[in-house]
């Protein structure tokens, strides 16, 4: 935080700002938005308090919209981040018998664990290898970067060794997917109903989701236990990293890193 209490940005040399300015970390995306309606918290208070089955490529789109925000924006554009998300969750309440918040602290922190963990996964896929120096400063400053979404400061694991512990046992445990609205949500994120362009986009995202996640997972969610996706990812793996190396600025990076990349 700055002395005035606000929050101080992200340097430009930040592994924030190294990772989340390459486009192709967006192909984790919809992977990230089905471990978290995973989550049956997360899955509750979106099937309560959203048109998730209208709109669940917009909720993507939103979050996306807060993490460029929080990544590349200045105090001020973080604070009124922090308080756009404030007001928003705090509706987002339901009681007994399947009582629910946006403010549950597993639930925040799994949120965030899975923007770290896709982001971090596409950047060493596409991009370049990380060390562990680098993915343990890059856990340091998400876990700043979670408090302005109500993640504790010392709730994410401090270490990648530790984090991957945290991630294998989310991933292996019972709580992911053990509420009917976790597949319903995540369903809906791979298959939306609107608008038609993403109607025909999901053989796409479900071949992006279903990289990430676990055959066990993948069933209790309600999909296929070996879906085919190699179709997508195999030209991926085979075209992208030259690409990327090829291509120049304006295509490669986020369109909000090369909006304040010359000011600071």
């Amino acid at each position: 935080m700055s002395a005035a209490g606000g929050f101080e940005p992200f340097a430009r040399d930040s592994m924030m700002w190294r990772i989340n300015r390459e486009r192709v970390v967006l192909l984790a995306g919809p992977a990230a938005a089905v471990l978290q309606a995973a989550h049956p918290q997360v899955a509750m208070g979106v099937a309560a308090h959203s048109s998730f089955r209208r709109d669940s490529i917009g909720r993507l789109r939103r979050t996306l919209d807060a993490v460029y925000a929080v990544a590349f924006g200045s105090g001020e554009e973080v604070d009124r981040v922090r308080d756009s998300v404030g007001r928003a969750h705090r509706a987002v309440r339901g009681k007994s018998p399947e009582a629910y918040s946006a403010f549950d602290p597993g639930a925040q922190l799994w949120v965030l664990a899975t923007l770290v963990m896709a982001s971090a996964s596409m950047y060493r896929r596409y991009v370049g290898p990380l060390s562990i120096d680098e993915l343990n400063a890059f856990l340091r400053e998400n876990a700043r970067f979670g408090t302005v979404f109500g993640v504790a400061p010392d709730a994410l694991p401090q270490t990648w060794s530790a984090f991957e512990t945290y991630w294998d046992e989310m991933m292996q445990g019972d709580l992911l997917g053990s509420h009917p609205l976790c597949g319903e949500v995540a369903r809906a994120v791979v298959k939306p109903d609107a608008p038609w362009t993403m109607r025909a986009l999901s053989p796409v995202f479900r071949a992006l989701a279903f990289e990430f996640l676990p055959a066990t997972l993948r069933v209790r969610l309600g999909f296929p236990e070996n879906p085919n996706h190699a179709w997508l990812w195999r030209p991926l793996d085979r075209t992208l990293p030259s690409l990327m190396q090829a291509s120049p600025a304006s295509l490669r990076y986020a369109s909000q890193y090369l909006r304040v990349s010359g000011r600071r």
